[in-house]
């Protein structure tokens, strides 16, 4: 028997009553259990075109989090913590409070595998003072997952784990037990991302984040929704579905501050994804370390993942602007004036696939040339 899975564009949020004067007056920070307080629910991906040391402390300083990708040395990784840790607590916002530690300093995470040098690479992430791990696999809910969590939290103690990828309840439950106080969910919805059309598994990311959402709150960890996110409203639709905060990747890709490749074609400026995608996790890595990939490797490794170009959008300071204005007025539409009543009043309602398409701009649909309905009366006369 089939059971149906939704994402994003199958529903729409009811308007409520609101009571703000304004949608500034909206309040969407969240709690993130064992991290703290984020005055703005996005976290930068930890790819590696996408977060390293400027993308990380600049989404600290707007309120939000990074975390610095593990495509590189365990060296090149923990300078990029410290870059963050060591920055000045600059351009602070009227409206969103920085992400800082006990210190007064920029909080910042650090991603690592589950093979290899994890627990090395965790013990030099954790002396930099890293503020979390992120345990990061794309089946997250994997005996080997659980039990490199155990011996992370063996090894360091109290450190914070955000643990992932996982698409259902049974997931967040197991990573919860092993020791992980927030879960990622999303399995095969990334921008960049064809698991699903190579293995065939996956669930809808908005059915996702609701089953899931159950299991987080029976186990007292919080959640955050990674992939299937391309506007303000998906930020909204999430959080209302239950995520605590929203991972972005490609939205933030072509920003001043990702760590895309930046290139011109043709006078236009984009940002070019790059490595992991091509090679492979594992041989990435050993790219990078000056190992000499084999043909045999190659052949053997299946891509589950594409190479993308992003158009240049310029500061990410500006482009957060946009975001967090939409995540407002999403709030104020539902009735909400904060996340707590975001989650009691919002409703959802299914919408047919022309409800999608009526629910885009499309006043630009209509023809090139305008109807002659002259013409076309006299046709008919």
């Amino acid at each position: 028997m089939f059971r149906k899975g939704y994402v994003f564009d199958d529903v729409l949020l009811v308007p409520k009553k609101t009571h703000l004067g304004s949608r500034k007056e909206a309040d969407i920070g969240v709690e993130l259990k064992g991290i703290g307080r984020l005055s703005v629910p996005i976290i930068s991906a930890n790819t590696q075109w996408c977060t390293e040391d400027r993308m990380a402390l600049e989404m600290a300083r707007m309120g939000g989090l990074g975390i610095v990708h593990r495509m590189c040395s365990v060296e090149d990784q923990a300078a990029f913590v410290h870059a963050v840790k060591s920055a000045p607590v600059t351009q602070r916002e009227a409206d969103f409070a920085p992400t800082l530690d006990a210190q007064g300093r920029l909080k910042v995470g650090g991603s690592i595998g589950i093979v290899d040098d994890y627990l090395q690479r965790a013990a030099g992430l954790a002396a930099c003072d890293v503020d979390f791990l992120t345990v990061d696999i794309a089946h997250g809910h994997s005996t080997h997952a659980i039990a490199a969590i155990a011996r992370v939290k063996e090894r360091l103690g109290d450190i914070p784990i955000v643990a992932g990828n996982v698409a259902t309840p049974e997931g967040v439950l197991d990573l919860a037990e092993a020791g992980a106080s927030v879960i990622k969910v999303g399995i095969g919805p990334g921008s960049v991302c064809t698991t699903r059309s190579v293995t065939g598994a996956g669930v809808p990311q908005l059915t996702a984040i609701l089953e899931c959402a159950e299991a987080a709150r029976e186990a007292g960890v919080s959640l955050i929704a990674d992939g299937g996110i391309r506007s303000s409203g998906d930020i909204v639709k999430a959080l209302a579905a239950g995520a605590h905060a929203v991972m972005l990747g490609r939205m933030l890709a072509g920003t001043d501050e990702s760590a895309a490749q930046l290139l011109e074609v043709s006078g236009k400026h984009y940002k070019l994804t790059r490595g992991f995608v091509t090679f492979g996790t594992g041989l990435e890595l050993k790219r990078l370390q000056g190992q000499k990939i084999t043909e045999e490797q190659l052949l053997r490794y299946v891509p589950e993942g594409i190479e993308a170009c992003f158009e240049h959008v310029g500061p990410l300071r500006a482009y957060l602007y946009q975001l967090i204005g939409g995540i407002q007025s999403g709030f104020s539409y539902c009735g909400a004036s904060d996340y707590p009543q975001l989650l009691e009043r919002h409703e959802f309602i299914e919408v047919s696939v022309q409800t999608s398409q009526e629910s885009r701009p499309h006043a630009l649909d209509i023809g090139r040339h305008p109807i002659d309905y002259k013409a076309e009366a006299l046709s008919h006369d």
